[in-house]
């Protein structure tokens, strides 16, 4: 190790302590980014608004009915997709309490995270390693890691206001991009 990255790793390892406000808002980005509506989607869209709109010009002398249905269903369904479907989701999420996290701190570790936690009179010592990691999102908010050890399934939502020397998120996106691959878009 050389003298330039020598801090590069937790000597102390920080508080995380994640408010509820935040894991809303890390759900529901991760959310937004799996309910995107598809190229086959839009493409059938807008061959049903252009044939109603074509349909209402030329048959003039003709009852237009079923053509203004079908471009009304067009936008009904653009907008229960974008507006209606967030609404519930957000309202589902809310009848859910979050995980409470208190009175756990984490390091960066070269093998990988270190997680610390009282228990009573205890303390007791996990680690994820960075082979553990399967997928990460790297986001302007935050960074979410979800990984796999020993069969359980487990997520850190890591908030930008945890980047300090002492907890380097330079550190930790050199280790996955090296170990996981590139973050995934959100």
């Amino acid at each position: 190790m050389t003298a330039k990255n020598l801090y590069a790793y937790t000597l102390q390892p920080v508080n995380y302590e994640i408010s509820e406000a935040e894991q809303r808002q890390a759900q529901l980005a991760i959310w937004r980014s799996t309910n995107k509506i598809g190229t086959k989607t839009w493409a059938i869209m807008a061959v049903v608004a252009a044939l109603s709109i074509v349909g209402i010009i030329l048959l003039k002398n003709y009852s237009t009915i079923f053509c203004w249905v079908a471009l009304v269903c067009v936008v009904a369904y653009f907008l229960i997709r974008k507006f209606g479907l967030e609404w519930y989701v957000k309202r589902k999420m809310n009848e859910f309490p979050v995980q409470e996290i208190k009175g756990i701190r984490l390091g960066v570790q070269p093998h990988g995270l270190i997680m610390r936690q009282k228990m009573g009179a205890q303390e007791g010592v996990g680690a994820i390693g960075w082979k553990d990691i399967y997928e990460w999102y790297n986001t302007p908010d935050f960074m979410l890691i979800n990984f796999k050890v020993k069969g359980q399934q487990g997520a850190y939502i890591l908030p930008k206001r945890m980047d300090s020397k002492n907890f380097s998120f330079n550190t930790i996106r050199k280790h996955l991009t090296e170990t996981v691959g590139e973050a995934k878009k959100v």
